[in-house]
Order: structure tokens, then C-alpha cells, then sequence
């Protein structure tokens, strides 16, 4: 029982210790506020500027949720089509490794120069850091399915399409 309850409180322990070392290197320091404020100045901002926080995280979290959901219904078709036929990962796949490879953060300007500032951009962030895992994990997963799973999938009768899907 108490290994159980030392297992549960580990991580607010901790938690609070580093806050309570943190706080106090700060202070004896003295380093500035601007170089790395106290877990308590933090604290206070949050409570002062609590409204506007709250109306970004709701951004945040509303344009990294289209942008993942569209990533997912596009990224698990794409990746269906990657992992079935043989063709189209030899045509396709070279290209999504070569896209992913662009770093995100300098896709992020273009994309705000093209759409603006906003939602857009953001939406298309989100899609492209979780579209391409996806994509991959999929047509990974199609692609590395048993012979003999096949084998059994063809004996009951299922076609190319059914043992894929």
C-alpha cells in the first residue's frame, strides 16, 4: 500500500521540489525576472492574465485539433493507398520523405505569408507535423502484415481490398 501511494505522490514531490529549488536559485542569485523568472512571478502572471491565456489555449487547442483530425482522415487514406499497392509507395513514398524532411519551422513563415496570421496557418501547422506519422505508420502497417495472415484472409474468401482494409 504505502509503495503504491510513494508511486502517486512521486510526481507532485518532485514537482514541487524543483519548484522550490528553481524559486530559490532564482532568488539567491538574483538573477533577473527578463532571464528566467520565479515559478512564483509565473504564478501571479497567470492569475493577472488569466483571461487572454484562456482565449488562446482555446485557439490553440481548437486549431491543433482541425488540424490533426484532417491530418487523420487524410493521412490513414493516403496511407490506406500507400500500403496497398506496391506502385503508389514507390511513386509516393520518396515524396512524403522528402516533404517531411522540410523543417516544419521554416514552412511556418511561408504558410503565414500565403494565408496571414491566424487560423489558417496555424490549421495547416498542425496538419503537416502529425499528417506525414501518420501516413507512414498506416502504409507501415499495411505493408508489414503476416503471409500467412494473407494466406488465411485469401482462403476465407476476402478479396485484396477486405485483407487490407
Amino acid at each position: 500500500m504505502t509503495r503504491r501511494v510513494n508511486v502517486r505522490l512521486a510526481p507532485w514531490v518532485y514537482t514541487a521540489v524543483l519548484l522550490l529549488f528553481w524559486e530559490s536559485v532564482v532568488r539567491v542569485l538574483s538573477i533577473s525576472v527578463f532571464f528566467l523568472p520565479p515559478p512564483s512571478i509565473i504564478a501571479e502572471a497567470f492569475v493577472d492574465f488569466w483571461g487572454p491565456i484562456y482565449r488562446n489555449s482555446l485557439f490553440t487547442l481548437s486549431t491543433t485539433m482541425i488540424g490533426f483530425g484532417m491530418a487523420v482522415g487524410f493521412g490513414v487514406l493516403l496511407g490506406l493507398a500507400v500500403g496497398w499497392s506496391r506502385s503508389i509507395y514507390a511513386g509516393l513514398y520518396p515524396l512524403m520523405i522528402g516533404f517531411n524532411a522540410i523543417p516544419k519551422v521554416a514552412v511556418v513563415p511561408i504558410l503565414v505569408l500565403w494565408f496571414g496570421i491566424g487560423f489558417v496557418p496555424a490549421v495547416l501547422t498542425a496538419f503537416l507535423i502529425s499528417f506525414f506519422p501518420i501516413v507512414v505508420n498506416v502504409a507501415t502497417g499495411l505493408a508489414t502484415i503476416e503471409p500467412e495472415l494473407e494466406d488465411v484472409l485469401k482462403g476465407l474468401g476476402a478479396s485484396k481490398l477486405e485483407h487490407h482494409a
